[in-house]
């Protein structure tokens, strides 16, 4: 089981990586959906609890954590260049 835990947090680092690197080069976020990475966020947070509370193996813990640590860099990353102004402009005209 430990080689299905181990797949899983590669590819979850590997997936993550890449927006890393998109954002920092570009420093723009305004094609990413806030609302998912709220959800990403949320689950994650769930998970993570749920793991910390259950008695699990090291790579667990050490991968969760890691995981979370990505997630929040990428959410930050997110927050910071997303063009606000933007999302008010295209609220104003579905208003209109």
């Amino acid at each position: 089981m430990i080689i299905f835990c181990t797949i899983y947090y590669i590819c979850s680092y590997t997936q993550t990586i890449p927006q890393i690197v998109k954002l920092l080069r570009t420093k723009s976020s305004s094609d990413y959906s806030l609302l998912m990475i709220a959800i990403q966020f949320v689950g994650l947070v769930c998970w993570s609890i749920y793991i910390w509370t259950s008695l699990q193996t090291l790579i667990v813990y050490v991968g969760t954590a890691i995981d979370l640590a990505l997630l929040i860099f990428v959410d930050y990353l997110i927050l910071r260049y997303f063009d606000y102004g933007k999302l008010k402009l295209k609220q104003k005209n579905t208003l209109n």
